[in-house]
């Protein structure tokens, strides 16, 4: 007789599962053009498998936790090197308290989302709340209520629906807050009523988490658009070489999975290797805004040893206040190159953050590099 086969047979899809994403998307043709893409998307695999262990297999809504979303170890569904992300899996019905500071972020915020239909991270917005409507203590310390029912001071109504918060904190600094040990976030959460210590472990339980996890790893590989197809999202651009026009979500109206206090506007770059992309325009003043490059995983390039992005900390601006950012594998010796890290092909990513006014859209042209050299 199997011992626990509940859990030995969800273990066994899960096994499925990563055979199924090594055929239908690691080693897929349509996806992924050489070897790097093929090797990152083993990388990329194991990531997810890592964050859907530590946030639904060990995750406990009745007695959550925050964990780190991503790392310089972690990349997942597009990080950030600037900003540090935690997760915790909760639920509508109950009432939590979370208690955190702040100390050198330029932006906090709670954004409580609902259930996603495909089984990926992060449902629709249902609710959020940034630092904007957080009152602190003269430390930067705050305690913040998740609840059903209106509470006294700072809190946040949970829908019926509620299943995940996240917590996003933006550090604008001239050395990435990712690649700074000195930076760390306080950040705790706790059920507001008593619940009983932890039980023991069930075949039913860890095998529903399992199947949950299993579920969120195959829609964030083989549910992920194929790079390059077509998108209809407004901020995005389908031209290689040129992003979009910078979009916010709040403006829609609707329940979206994405951040409501940014612009966002992306494309995609696909260079020779004496090839760059020069990108031109002006920052609105904003809380933040930064720039950077992703593989076609939705990954940040490496960004411990190489420079991969740029806040508006870190751009050196021309004279007149615009920047101008060049992309390409070889240095040009000018400021603002964002290294491609010997890939061919890969994503823009902009983010402003809370702008006074609508980011104009980035101008972009392709030049050779040696027509940049000083």
């Amino acid at each position: 007789m199997t011992r626990a086969p509940r859990t030995t047979a969800a273990f066994d899809g899960l096994l499925s599962a990563l055979a199924e994403i090594r055929d239908d998307y690691v080693q897929n043709e349509a996806r992924h053009r050489d070897e790097t893409e093929v090797l990152e998307g083993y990388s990329y695999a194991l990531q997810v498998v890592s964050h859907v262990d530590e946030l639904l297999v060990e995750g406990d809504r009745e007695r959550p936790r925050f964990s780190l979303i991503v790392s310089p170890a972690r990349k997942f569904l597009g990080d950030n090197p600037d900003s540090i992300y935690h997760q915790a899996i909760i639920r509508g019905d109950r009432s939590y308290r979370v208690r955190g500071r702040r100390k050198e972020q330029d932006y906090i915020s709670f954004t409580i989302h609902g259930v996603d239909p495909t089984g990926g991270f992060g449902g629709p917005v249902l609710t959020d709340l940034n630092d904007d409507a957080i009152d602190f203590a003269p430390d930067g310390s705050f305690e913040l209520i998740l609840s059903a029912d209106e509470h006294h001071g700072n809190w946040i109504r949970l829908d019926p629906d509620a299943r995940l918060v996240i917590v996003r904190n933006y550090f604008g600094r001239e050395v990435s807050a990712q690649n700074d040990p000195s930076i760390f976030v306080e950040l705790d959460i706790e059920p507001l009523e008593p619940v009983a210590p932890s039980p023991p472990l069930t075949d039913d339980a860890l095998a529903a988490r399992i199947e949950d996890a299993t579920a969120m790893l195959k829609a964030n590989t083989l549910g992920l658009r194929v790079f390059g197809a077509p998108a209809q999202i407004e901020f995005v651009s389908n031209e290689p070489n040129t992003v979009g026009t910078p979009f916010n979500f709040r403006a829609t109206g609707e329940k979206v999975a994405g951040a409501v206090d940014i612009f966002y506007s992306t494309g995609s770059f696909e260079l020779g290797p004496d090839e760059a992309l020069v990108m031109e325009g002006t920052i609105p003043p904003s809380r933040f805004t930064n720039v950077m490059l992703w593989n076609v995983h939705m990954q940040t390039l490496e960004y411990r040893t190489h420079r991969i992005s740029l806040n508006d900390r870190q751009i050196a601006l021309e004279p007149d206040g615009s920047y101008r950012i060049v992309i390409s594998e070889r240095d040009p010796g000018v400021p603002n190159w964002l290294d491609t890290v010997g890939h061919r092909r890969g994503s823009i990513f902009w983010r402003f953050l809370l702008p006074e006014v609508a980011p104009g859209t980035p101008r972009c042209r392709v030049v050779k590099v040696d027509e940049l050299r000083p």
